[in-house]
């Protein structure tokens, strides 16, 4: 089980926390040459995976204390991949593991999930939901738990997370796209190399100015200045340690090499698309969650959501159901509204 983010320092609030300094000058320009170059992939990607490989995080990901999920989950992960293994054998798995089957039948209650009737047990779960859709909340329900007593920024971190998996999930199945059955789970995870990072203090988010914490595309630019890689290419790594699929390792490692990802297609292209469209729409939901048409009409020209086809009339449409699953989901992740 992973260890605790620490806690923030306790701030005297008679006088307010003084602004992060800001980057010198020579680690801005290099973040926007950063963010120029990574558009279309690494120039030379080995130096970036080298660097992350050589992190701490990814050294403290790969330590025993660290494992990614329960003996249980693993075991439920292993079944739920094998199409011929018996629903109620993997139930009963499931069920040894209280946190985690209450974990997956609230998600599976959820809006997310929208069941005709309520889902009454693990095996009802797995007959009405489907091997791959119960795998998928199983892994969310698992990851999430790695990180149930954050605070501070990656507490933060973790609720962005969930919201962002619960948009992609309604873009992936209102419309329709194929193949993208795991789009949830890598909403979810997108940003676990950022949590990683602050486990083992290896930068200090806090120092960075505010909008690479409020704004999309902005922190893995700093990151890259400052390390060497960023959080994308860092939680593929540590994703494909812990073994799963290869889609979703390159997913999040491209979710900030748009370019690369939309040149490659396929579910992969698709699922970046979804992705980076959920993120930026989450940010503005967490300020405000009205309609915001002008907002709208500028994300529709933008490449993620005019790779994926959603127009600004398409977003305004999905707005109140968009609201409405990212409650739910910070609601089923056990955190709380920004």
């Amino acid at each position: 089980m992973a260890q605790s983010v620490p806690s923030p320092p306790s701030v005297n609030v008679s006088r307010p926390r003084a602004a992060p300094p800001p980057l010198p000058a020579h680690v801005r320009e290099i973040a926007d040459a950063v963010r120029m170059e990574l558009w279309f992939g690494d120039a030379d990607p080995r130096h970036a995976d080298l660097e992350a490989s050589r992190s701490m995080a990814a050294a403290a990901a790969k330590a025993a204390g660290l494992k990614p999920f329960p003996e249980v989950a693993q075991r439920a992960l292993g079944l739920l991949a094998d199409t011929e293994a018996p629903a109620a054998k993997i139930a009963r798995v499931v069920a040894e593991d209280t946190a985690l089957a209450a974990g997956l039948l609230r998600v599976a209650n959820s809006a997310l999930y929208r069941p005709t009737t309520p889902i009454a047990s693990v095996q009802d779960a797995i007959v009405r939901l489907g091997l791959g859709t119960v795998r998928e909340i199983v892994a969310a329900v698992a990851t999430m738990g790695l990180f149930a007593d954050a605070s501070g920024l990656a507490h933060a971190i973790r609720n962005h997370s969930a919201a962002v998996a619960a948009l992609a999930r309604v873009f992936g199945t209102e419309w329709g796209a194929k193949g993208v059955d795991g789009i949830f789970l890598a909403g979810l995870i997108h940003d676990v190399g950022k949590l990683l990072t602050m486990q083992v203090k290896e930068l200090d988010y806090a120092t960075l100015a505010p909008e690479t914490r409020t704004k999309p595309d902005e922190c893995h630019v700093h990151e890259r200045a400052l390390l060497g890689y960023d959080h994308a290419v860092l939680g593929a790594q540590v994703l494909t340690h812990w073994k799963l699929q290869t889609e979703l390792s390159q997913v999040v490692a491209w979710h900030h090499q748009p370019g690369r990802a939309y040149a490659a297609g396929g579910i992969v292209g698709l699922s970046v698309a979804l992705v980076r469209l959920s993120d930026q729409l989450e940010y503005k939901l967490a300020e405000n969650i009205a309609p915001d048409p002008a907002f709208c009409e500028a994300l529709a020209m933008e490449g993620a959501a005019a790779y994926a086809g959603f127009s600004a009339h398409h977003l305004i449409a999905m707005w109140p159901k968009l609201v409405l699953v990212r409650e739910e989901a910070l609601a089923s992740f056990g955190v709380h509204r920004k």
